[in-house]
């Protein structure tokens, strides 16, 4: 068994993926793209001994094409400041903050992952929502017509991605104003940010303030610019929170998380040998459509020595993820997170 690929945690993207990256940026001429992918990282937590369900605002990673970036206005003068402009072929319509505030709304919660989240990486986060469902938004501006096939959206930031219309129009696409029962932090998109199913953050743009119903069936986005990849649904993904070193003969809560976007979670499997057998885990919280789930093994008896814990997870349809290894670049990485264990006297 290999080690840890500490390479492929440590950054947004592992070195073969960045010279991936470097490559097509030579391909296309885009001399700049390689330090803009260095640059987009702003935050990347820590991972903890026990990760919690719900992640806390602070601790939630941060990519974004400047990380540095706050609106000029907040809520205090607002209203002078900002609007949320909708364009489409019959039209062109605003949206005060007051107004999309006062709006029906729904509390839910929803993970996002960044596209470059290595495996066993920090750069996913869950929370708790509060937005306006997207279909009847669109559908009360009175420009969304048959002829509409993609929705372009605009950040503050200059930062845009178009989504098909029928993503855009599904059951879980919202407008959200709050985060974690407070109206969106700064860093998180402050007024508005889309939240979209089963796309990688990399194709939901925050602090909006523009949307475009397009008659064009084809879409694209700052990022697929650049090389990587579109309107792909997140990778299955699973998660084992760190484990340096365990007294032996002792039970130990071995935990993690896992995640599979609209498809959720049916079952998490750890293996306490490398891979060559396989146990069921406890689902602690979450793993419905969108959101992680939390789990957990309690592992009775660990005999001293180095053990080599592997995680995996199937999805709600069935389908075990992969443990075939690849870059994060251009489509989300694959493959098992691992942990290599210390197993001491007790």
């Amino acid at each position: 068994m290999p080690g840890r690929d500490d390479e492929g945690r440590a950054g947004f993207l592992s070195r073969r993926g960045f010279l991936k990256v470097a490559s097509v940026a030579v391909a296309a001429g885009a001399v700049t793209m390689c330090t803009a992918e260095q640059q987009a990282l702003g935050r990347q937590p820590r991972l903890k001994k026990v990760t919690p369900f719900v992640t806390p605002n602070d601790d939630f990673y941060l990519v974004a094409v400047d990380p540095s970036f706050r609106p000029s206005f907040d809520a205090g003068n607002i209203a002078q400041n900002w609007t949320l402009e909708v364009e489409g072929p019959a039209g062109t319509r605003e949206f005060s903050y007051e107004s999309l505030t006062g709006k029906s709304s729904t509390d839910f919660l929803y993970t996002f992952e960044c596209i470059g989240n290595p495996v066993g990486g920090t750069l996913i986060g869950n929370a708790r929502w509060n937005g306006i469902p997207m279909k009847g938004f669109l559908e009360e501006t009175g420009l969304l017509t048959s002829s509409v096939k993609s929705v372009m959206f605009y950040g503050l930031d200059d930062f845009y991605s178009s989504i098909s219309i029928e993503r855009v129009l599904d059951d879980y696409s919202f407008l959200a104003t709050q985060m974690n029962k407070e109206p969106l932090p700064a860093a998180h998109g402050f007024p508005v940010r889309t939240i979209l199913p089963d796309l990688y953050g990399m194709k939901q743009p925050r602090w909006l303030k523009r949307i475009v119903l397009q008659e064009k069936s084809s879409t694209t986005s700052f990022w697929e610019k650049r090389g990587w990849a579109g309107e792909v649904p997140v990778q299955p993904t699973s998660r084992i929170d760190p484990l340096d070193s365990i007294p032996a003969g002792k039970p130990h809560d071995v935990t993690g998380i896992a995640f599979a976007g609209v498809r959720g979670i049916q079952r998490v499997e750890v293996s306490l040998d490398g891979g060559a057998h396989w146990v069921d885990c406890e689902l602690e919280q979450g793993g419905k459509p969108n959101e992680w789930a939390t789990w957990k093994y309690r592992w009775e008896r660990p005999g001293t020595g180095r053990a080599t814990l592997e995680v995996r997870t199937t999805d709600g349809t069935g389908t075990v993820q992969t443990a075939q290894r690849t870059d994060t670049f251009p489509a989300g990485a694959t493959g098992y997170d691992f942990e290599d264990v210390r197993v001491t006297p007790s």
